[in-house]
Formats: C-alpha cells, structure tokens, sequence
C-alpha cells in the first residue's frame, strides 16, 4: 500500500508548532495540503541515499511504494528542515531587524534569528546521523556481518 504524504507530514508536524498553518488548515484544509505539499517535494531530493524509490503521484497526494517507518522519519525530518529554512529567510523578519532603532530589540531579534539557525543545523545533524543508521542497516544484513 503506498505511503500517502500525510502520513510524513503528520510526522512533521509532531515537531512544527505554527499558528499561520494552523490558520491555513481552518481557513482550507486543500490549501493546507498544497502547501505542505510543497515542503515534502522540496524535501524527497535531500534524501537521495533512500534505498526505494521516492517517485509520487501529486493528484493522489502518494508516493508509489511503501516506506518504512525510518524513510518517513526522515522525510519528516527534512520536511521540517524546508519548514525551517523558509521561517529563517521569512523576509518580514529579516526586515524587521533592519528596521528597528532601540539597541535591544535588534540585538533581541538578531538572537533569535541566530538561535533558529544554530537550531536548523542541529536538526541538519540529527537527520544526517539517521541516514548514517539507515545506510548501517544494509551493511549488517550482509553475510559477512550476520554474526555480529
């Protein structure tokens, strides 16, 4: 049975806690989709080293094989990464750091803004070490390693 792309999404959102998408989901839950949808495909090339194939079907909202529960895991993981770097370029924010006169509140907003992008590698590292586990698995399956 295919993987649909709410079930990598749902995952995703385990981590995400965002008022605009959950405005956008109340408002149109079509609109949600495409725009989550977004995320995901932008996503499925950072996971290059998946062993099956990432082809989906966009009508159906699908990917054309079952993954497993790591392959979503990390599909989420990049998801959530997309997510992340559009909040970290978010121009409105970017703007309002360039904007402001007292001292503080863009020393305040320029930490902030560093302490999402120290966030956004550490989640880059997280997801790297899964696929590290994930390309593991392949290695001890064959015969020489079946004793250990």
């Amino acid at each position: 049975m295919p993987t649909s792309f709410d079930e990598v999404i749902d995952l995703a959102l385990i981590i995400v806690q965002d008022y605009k998408l959950d405005k956008l989901f109340n408002r149109s839950e079509e609109d949600f989709n495409t725009y989550c949808d977004g995320f995901l495909i932008s996503a499925i090339p950072n996971f290059f080293h998946c062993r099956q194939d990432l082809s989906y079907n966009l009508e159906e909202r699908t990917f054309l094989v079952e993954l497993t529960e790591l392959e979503k895991s990390i599909l989420a993981d990049f998801w959530v990464i997309s997510w992340w770097k559009k909040e970290l370029q978010d121009s409105t924010q970017i703007q309002a750091k360039l904007q402001v006169s007292s001292s503080f509140t863009s020393h305040s907003a320029a930490q902030n803004l560093k302490e999402k992008a120290v966030y956004l590698d550490g989640l880059r590292e997280k997801v790297s070490q899964k696929i590290t586990d994930y390309q593991l698995q392949d290695i001890l399956k064959q015969d020489d390693f079946k004793g250990w």
